[in-house]
């Protein structure tokens, strides 16, 4: 009967993680059906239009089982939605989404792209070639070196194209430097390669964090509209007047303001730009459910007025949502069983050690003083860690007695016995070992390099020398790139071999697994 229960819960458990891996979470649904945000207003002619005439809003569609794209839809929202701007294994800096699209005409639409590289949003661009809208291979402008405001990426861009002025193009961007952003400026003289000037001098966002920012040409200069938040999450709009610098204030802006928005809904971008008859700003809006909406508002034209008037609070909303294959959904609840079994088996097999040692230290057997020192350190660090939990005011003391313990005693023990048997292995292999050909040579002077590449002294002897001649660094290339192959092949090796053995187990096959409870 005990293996009867085994073997069904061991199968049970393993269908279902198998099941939930190989099934999707969710089917069907909408691109869009976890939220819309980021839109801009395209008006591209030579374009094959589905949407009808030749303008329409392209925008980030989000949903949290795929990656972002960049999709369009009518002016007032409505029709189909079609994909413009996709993710593509072959491009590295849109490889896992495209967001915040910006139309700048007749032919281009910068947005960001979330690369390869821990998702490192970049500014890339998009042009439209043969009625298709054809991402560049690379991005136009990147993240910064490490403590500049942009060393994170790039999280929104605002670029005007001037052709009267000098350099034609310009672009103001929020750089990302951990959780801050900051309001940049660059230049370029086409539109691809860009040159960084630094972060813009705003006297207004002094303990402020920039969202996003959008530069709006005015007969008085650039004006910038900035959404920004502060350390509570609180999120305000701000303007200002730039000299021709692009850089410095013209002595001219506004106080961060909260915007009142219908439905108890919070602002979370807004891309502003001139449409017929004056400004239009499309505002991303965040319900209480957590999904997102576009809306669409009238910017006042004199500046420095920040008061938006509502058009359509909800001029495109989320898709229709797809159906839950409830395997994910009750992921956490079957997790908690297994912790709750795992936590069983552990406390079972810390009886099992005590009844052993129990033994010994009770007869007196040989090694009865290192059970007394295992039932000390067991009683020791389970009394610290209880203590601390339970009790949050003597938690310095108690944390300090268990770091003790651990860091201080149980690691370096263990550290010690695996060099110990490091140096059994070494000196058997050097025993077994026979340089008698070239190739048993360069093996042995690779395992000498490997090795003094993995202590400190291999690094104190060459550190005076070129960085490619350090052994860190040989080391490094001898085992990453010329044994990648070989290691990449055992891998291979031990993953099947492991998947063979997790299926007989799975399936009960294993009698040797079984033979304890039988």
């Amino acid at each position: 009967m005990k293996r009867r229960i085994i073997v069904v819960v061991t199968f049970l458990a393993g269908l279902y993680y198998v099941l939930e891996f190989m099934l999707p979470p969710r089917i069907g649904g909408a691109p869009d059906a976890d939220g819309v945000e980021a839109a801009t207003v395209v008006q591209a002619r030579g374009e094959r239009q589905e949407a009808s005439g030749d303008r329409y809003i392209a925008y980030t569609a989000i949903r949290t089982d795929r990656r972002p794209v960049i999709l369009r839809v009518a002016e007032d929202g409505s029709g189909p939605r079609l994909p413009i701007v996709t993710s593509h294994f072959a491009r590295h800096d849109d490889y896992r989404g495209a967001r915040a699209p910006q139309f700048v005409p007749p032919d281009r639409m910068y947005y960001i792209g979330l690369g390869w590289d821990d998702r490192t949003p970049r500014v890339c661009l998009a042009r439209l070639r043969d009625g298709r809208w054809r991402p560049e291979p690379r991005a136009v402008l990147g993240d910064g070196k490490p403590g500049e405001p942009d060393s994170s990426g790039i999280g929104w861009a605002s670029v005007v194209n001037d052709p009267n002025a000098d350099p034609p193009w310009r672009m103001w961007y929020v750089g990302l430097q951990g959780d801050r952003g900051t309001v940049c400026y660059a230049e370029s003289p086409d539109g691809l390669r860009w040159t960084k000037r630094g972060a813009v001098g705003l006297q207004n966002l002094n303990g402020w964090t920039a969202d996003c920012v959008n530069a709006i040409p005015t007969a008085e200069g650039t004006v910038l509209w900035t959404l920004v938040h502060d350390a509570s999450g609180a999120r305000r709009i701000t303007t200002a007047l730039l000299r021709y610098d692009g850089m410095t204030v013209n002595g001219v802006w506004t106080d961060p303001v909260k915007l009142d928005l219908p439905d108890g809904a919070s602002l979370k971008e807004i891309r502003i730009g001139w449409d017929r008859p004056g400004l239009l700003a499309l505002a991303t809006l965040a319900d209480s459910d957590g999904r997102t909406r576009v809306a669409s508002m009238r910017p006042p034209l004199q500046f420095p007025e920040t008061r938006l008037t509502m058009v359509n609070p909800s001029l495109i909303v989320p898709g229709p949502k797809p159906a839950s294959t409830i395997l994910s959904d009750v992921r956490m609840q079957v997790d908690d069983i297994l912790v709750v079994i795992g936590a069983f088996a552990v406390g079972l097999g810390l009886i099992g050690l005590a009844r052993v040692h129990g033994k010994r230290v009770f007869a007196l057997q040989k090694g009865w003083t290192e059970s007394i020192a295992f039932f000390a350190a067991a009683i020791a660090m389970a009394s610290f860690t209880v203590y601390a939990r339970t009790h949050p005011d003597a938690r310095t003391w108690a944390t300090r007695g268990y770091d003790l313990m651990f860091y201080g005693l149980f690691q370096p023990l263990g550290s010690s016995m695996f060099s110990l048997l490091a140096c059994y292995l070494v000196s058997a292999a050097y025993r077994a070992f026979r340089v008698r050909s070239f190739e048993g040579g360069l093996l042995a002077a690779s395992a000498l390099l490997i090795m003094l590449g993995q202590v400190p002294i291999g690094n104190w002897l060459t550190q005076n020398l070129p960085p490619f001649l350090q052994i860190p660094k040989i080391m490094a290339w001898v085992l990453f790139v010329n044994n990648n192959a070989v290691v990449r092949a055992v891998n291979f090796g031990i993953f099947v071999g492991a998947l063979a053995t997790a299926l007989r187990v799975w399936l009960s096959m294993d009698r040797a697994a079984m033979r304890s409870v039988e």
